[in-house]
C-alpha cells in the first residue's frame, strides 16, 4: 500500500560507487529514524534515483558502540574515517548521540545513472 510520503534513503553522490558495488550495505544516520525491517524504500544518490532496497536490520547505537563490523558495512575502513564522514553531514558529534544503523539489500538498481 502506498502512502503519501514514501520512505527513501538519500545519499551524497560520493557514495554512488560503494552503493552500486555492494561495498556499502548499511547507512548510519543520527537520531532515531522511522524505518522498519522489511520496508522497501527508494534510494537516491546525488538527487537521482538509483534503485530500491529492502531494510534487513535496524539497530540503535551511540558512537562508541559502533564497531568495526558496522563501519565496514557502511563502506568505511576505520572509525576515524566514519567520524570524518559523519561530521560532514552532522557537524558536531557527541558520544551520547543516538544513531540508527540501517542495513539493506538491493531489490533493483536503475541501469542508467546519467551524469552522476
Amino acid at each position: 500500500m502506498e502512502t503519501l510520503h514514501e520512505k527513501r534513503l538519500n545519499f551524497s553522490k560520493e557514495y554512488l560507487k560503494k552503493l552500486l558495488s555492494g561495498k556499502k550495505l548499511m547507512t548510519i544516520r543520527r537520531g532515531k529514524r522511522k524505518f522498519e525491517i522489511g520496508d522497501e524504500v527508494d534510494v537516491y544518490c546525488g538527487g537521482k534515483k538509483i534503485g530500491r532496497v529492502r531494510i534487513t536490520s535496524i539497530k540503535y547505537k551511540t558512537l562508541p558502540e559502533i564497531n568495526l563490523e558496522d563501519i565496514k558495512k557502511d563502506g568505511f575502513k576505520s572509525k576515524r574515517k566514519l567520524k570524518k564522514a559523519l561530521r560532514k553531514h552532522y557537524r558536531k558529534l557527541r558520544k551520547n548521540d543516538i544513531f540508527t544503523l540501517i542495513e539493506f539489500e538491493w531489490i533493483e538498481k536503475v541501469k542508467d545513472h546519467g551524469s552522476l
